[in-house]
């Protein structure tokens, strides 16, 4: 019986070390640029999928990501934009945004 209890620790320290680290630590933060004609911001945005306030009231016409991961923007008059990786993508017509949420690739 005592080996069957040291052999059963010692399997379960093992899955344990060998498990795969949890989602959360393996997430980045994806680096997105607004452009408003000759002026930009960047804001980060994490991967999960939760959505972020973006409080910034310029006119967007460009959002361009550094990459992967898969991002929507909304905009404050109904403007939805999808950029996919490193991509730079048009907002039509140009307006603030209000919020966005990315996914990693």
């Amino acid at each position: 019986m005592k080996i069957f209890a040291i052999a059963t620790t010692a399997l379960l320290a093992a899955v344990a070390y060998a498990a795969p680290a949890p989602v959360e630590d393996r997430q980045f933060r994806a680096q997105i640029t607004f452009f408003a004609g000759p002026v930009e911001f960047t804001q980060s945005f994490p991967t999960d999928g939760s959505v972020v306030e973006i409080n910034n009231p310029l006119n967007v016409d460009q959002i361009q990501s550094e990459g992967g991961a898969t991002c929507t923007f909304f905009g404050t008059q109904g403007s939805v934009t999808t950029v996919v990786g490193a991509n730079k993508v048009a907002v039509g017509p140009p307006q603030p945004q209000a919020s966005g949420t990315c996914r990693a690739l």
